[in-house]
């Protein structure tokens, strides 16, 4: 499931989120967000569109988690996941490169029911 991130008073794209690898099997499903204009960030669409489609893979895909990996030094992305359900629930050592420099991630998690 592929979304994109518009807004509404001008349907200008302002990013994707999406919820990959679902599997009927496991009802477990991997959530990716980007928001590429800085202009709208800070602004709650990065927690609106997770929100929106956790609610989607929950209620449609019948999903009993929802994953994600995040930088452990992005405290905004952090944020918005906790503001929506998810948790900590472990963390990976040098697993993201940015800029010659490796980073950190957490893995959060959000089951069924703990969405917010």
């Amino acid at each position: 499931m592929l979304f994109g991130v518009e807004v509404l008073s001008d349907a200008t794209l302002i990013g994707l989120v999406q919820l990959h690898g679902a599997k009927p099997e496991t009802g477990i499903a991997v959530l990716d967000i980007y928001l590429g204009e800085k202009e709208y960030w800070g602004k709650g669409f990065a927690t609106d569109a997770v929100r929106t489609a956790c609610r989607y893979g929950f209620e449609k895909m019948r999903l009993h988690k929802i994953t994600l990996t995040v930088v452990a030094d992005n405290q905004a992305a952090q944020h918005v996941y906790q503001k929506v359900g998810f948790v900590e629930e472990g963390r990976l050592r040098e697993t993201f490169r940015l800029g010659g420099r490796w980073h950190d991630t957490y893995t959060m998690g959000l089951l069924e029911g703990e969405l917010r």
